[in-house]
C-alpha cells in the first residue's frame, strides 16, 4: 500500500481526525475539533501534516515553528501526533517524523521537540520517538488558571 503525506484539507479531513484525536486520548465533539482546528490554523507557525492511504486520514502531526531563548536556531515543536491504532508498527510514524525532519530542513530549522505524556499508555510512543534518535530533553508542568479540574 502506498501512503502520501500532504497539509490537513480540515473540511475533507474532519472525521478522520477527530477519531484519530480521540484515540490520541483527547476525546471531544465534532464541532469543538472544528472549532479549535479553525483557530490553529488561523496563527502563523501552526500547521497539520496528515498521513494518507489516497481515501482516509491514516494519521497526522501537529505542528508549531517556533524560536526561544533557549536556542540559536529556530525549530518545529510537534504537538500532536498520532497514528491510527489499526496502522501502527508498519512504518507510517517513521515516514510522517522523516517529512518532518525534510519539512523543518527547507525551512531551516535545526531541530524537533515533541512532548509526550509520563502515563504507563504513552510508553510505546516514548520507545518510538528513542528509536527514531529523539532524546530525552526535559520535564514539563501545567497549571490551569480558571475552573481547575479536580
Amino acid at each position: 500500500m502506498r501512503f502520501h503525506i500532504r497539509p490537513l484539507l480540515l473540511d475533507q479531513d474532519l472525521h478522520d481526525i477527530h477519531q484519530l484525536t480521540t484515540q490520541l486520548g483527547y476525546p471531544t465533539t465534532l464541532d469543538n475539533i472544528q472549532k479549535r482546528w479553525q483557530l490553529l490554523h488561523q496563527r502563523a507557525g501552526y500547521e497539520t501534516l496528515v498521513i494518507t492511504d489516497g481515501t482516509r486520514v491514516l494519521g497526522y502531526a501537529g505542528l508549531i515553528e517556533q524560536y526561544t531563548w533557549e536556542f540559536d536556531d529556530g525549530y518545529f515543536r510537534i504537538q500532536a501526533f498520532v497514528i491510527d491504532e489499526a496502522y501502527r508498527g508498519q512504518g507510517l510514524g517513521k515516514q510522517l517524523i522523516q517529512a518532518i525532519q525534510e519539512l523543518a530542513k527547507q525551512r531551516g530549522l535545526k531541530r524537533l521537540l515533541v512532548n509526550s505524556g509520563n502515563r504507563p499508555e504513552r510508553y510505546p510512543a516514548h520507545a518510538f520517538y528513542k528509536n527514531l534518535g529523539f532524546e530525552e530533553y526535559s520535564l514539563g508542568f501545567t497549571k490551569y488558571l480558571n475552573d481547575q479540574p479536580e
